[in-house]
Order: structure tokens, then sequence, then C-alpha cells
């Protein structure tokens, strides 16, 4: 039990290296490209990029933390899993359903949630560009590597430890939502509206992970957020 603790405050410490360099390559890049119509898609591939590369980083440290069995929940192959009740939510032993049953479901409430709360942080500020087939090609290939290294970096480290040192998953479910909501009150949705989605996705998504041993629920359900988030920064930016 104390390695599994021991484990624990390493990745603590490894993530809050994580979120330190995403939140200085937000504003500050490694290196600029010229290939984009728009400055924003410059800064987004050298940003995603960059944190693509420290997500391999992360992937290899939890391996080595778990003997590499923390590679098995990357598996985007297993859709399906008992949902475990959650009372507070309304999901009970009577009434509770599967991953791959009611998962698409969860995913379209959530972006559409999400689509509404960045319609009135976002949107309202103005349209200041059109979007074209590429762009939006290429914002989807960023929305998709973007969602992969915050799901890498908040929910995918903590599970990996907890499941292999077979601790209580609410631990890391606990330690996805206050970080992942924490450092999205300066994100896109930010402020407290954007805290409490965040707390509640990055809880849900820990969730996902444990009760179908994999990745897919949790990398899709971020992509959809991501994709619309960063259509919306892109037609509101230069």
């Amino acid at each position: 039990m104390k390695k599994a603790y021991i484990n624990l405050a390493i990745t603590l410490l490894v993530v809050g290296l994580m979120v330190a360099g995403i939140v200085y390559l937000m504003n500050n890049s490694l290196f600029t490209v010229n290939w984009f119509e728009t400055n924003y898609l410059n800064r987004v591939f050298a940003y995603q990029a960059t944190t693509l590369v420290m997500s391999f980083v992360l992937i290899l440290i939890t391996g080595l933390q778990t003997r590499f069995q923390s590679i098995r929940l990357l598996n985007i192959t297993r859709i399906d899993g008992e949902v475990m009740p959650e009372p507070w939510l309304g999901i009970t032993k009577n009434n509770k359903d599967t991953w791959k049953k009611g998962g698409l479901t969860v995913a379209i409430i959530i972006t559409v949630v999400t689509a509404v709360v960045i319609y009135f942080q976002v949107y309202r500020r103005g349209v200041i560009q059109s979007l074209s087939l590429v762009n939006f090609l290429v914002i989807v290939l960023f929305a998709l590597t973007n969602s992969f290294v915050e799901e890498v970096t908040f929910r995918h480290t903590f599970a990996s430890i907890v499941e292999y040192h077979d601790l209580n998953p609410y631990i890391s479910k606990a330690l996805s939502a206050v970080i992942f909501g924490g450092v999205h009150y300066f994100g896109t949705p930010g402020k407290i509206p954007g805290v409490i989605m965040a707390a509640f996705i990055g809880w849900f998504l820990s969730k996902s992970i444990h009760e179908t041993k994999g990745f897919f629920w949790a990398w899709l359900i971020h992509f959809l957020q991501d994709v619309v988030i960063m259509t919306a920064l892109f037609l509101t930016s230069v």
C-alpha cells in the first residue's frame, strides 16, 4: 500500500509539471510555422505538436510505474461495460445501463451543453472570419490530438495507478475532477461555469475508463467538446 501512495504522489508531481508545461505553451510556442491561413491555426499546430510529444513521455512514465499494464487502458476497442450506480445522477441498480448503449447519448448531451456555454462565452464576441472545409478538417485533427493529450494527462495517469494498485476508483475520479476543473477557470469554457462543467466531465470520463477498462468513450466525448470549442475559437480569432 505504501508503494501505491508513493506512485500516486509521483503521478501528482508529473501531472503538475505537465499542467505547468501546458499553461506555459499556451502563451509561448517553442517554434513557429506559417503553414496555415490564420495565426490561430499556426499557433495551435505548434502547441499540439509539442504537447503530443510530452504526452508520450507521460505515457512512458506511467508505464514504468505500472510495469506497462497502463497501456491496456489506452485500448479504444473496449467500448462496453456496466455503468455503476450513481444515485446522485439518477443511476441506480434498477435503471443502470451499459456504456455501449448509453455512451453515445451522454456524449451528445454533454456536447450540446458545451455548445450552449460556448455560445454565451465565445460566439457572442462576434464571428470575424468564415470557416472553410479545409480549415474545419484541420480543426478536427487538432481536436483529436488535444483531446488525446488531455485525456492522457488528466485521466489515464490517475486511472492507471488506481487500477494497478487496486485502489478505490473514486481517488482518480476526484483527482481528475479537481485538477481538470481547476485549470479550466482560465480556459474555454472558463470562469465558474467552466470549472463546474470541466469538473463533471473530468469525473465522468474517469468513470468511463475504470468501467470499460478502455480509452474510447473518454477520448470520443472529449474530442467532440474540443471540436465545438476550437471551431468557436477559430471563428472569433485572427
